[in-house]
């Protein structure tokens, strides 16, 4: 009976049997060039397989829906009210897009993917009067 114990016990233990679970992928991450296809063009990067937006919303479909800021208009030229940095890009149109805040291959390491801290984020265009 002893004999059984034990051997259920290591078995229990023991990673026999148990599927290796894979570690999750991150596409944004630059280094690694096997994901490139999910936004890209493979045969013509760095050309999106959308427009920005689509290409994001792909795999972030809340994101426009629950995003923090999601009374903050997208895909629209800035207003005249306020100063956009040159670090802070627009789409080609000259639109807000997702890049213009956040960093999609993730340079900068910063939480959410954001282009500098949260905390300055805002500020950066809206300047408190």
């Amino acid at each position: 009976m002893k004999i059984l114990f034990f051997t259920l016990l290591f078995l229990l233990n023991n990673s026999y049997g148990q599927a290796e679970v894979p570690a999750p992928v991150n596409p944004h991450n630059y280094d690694k060039k096997d994901y490139c296809s999910s936004c890209h063009i493979a045969a013509e990067i760095p050309k999106l397989n959308h427009d920005v937006i689509t290409t994001c919303v792909k795999c972030h479909p809340g994101s426009i829906s629950n995003h923090p800021v999601s009374r903050h208009p997208i895909s629209v030229n800035a207003s005249y009210k306020v100063n956009i940095p040159e670090w802070m890009p627009l789409s080609k149109e000259g639109k807000l897009v997702c890049y213009t805040c956040h960093d999609y291959h993730n340079r900068s390491g910063l939480k959410r993917m954001l282009r500098v801290d949260y905390e300055i984020l805002c500020t950066s265009c809206h300047a408190i009067k």
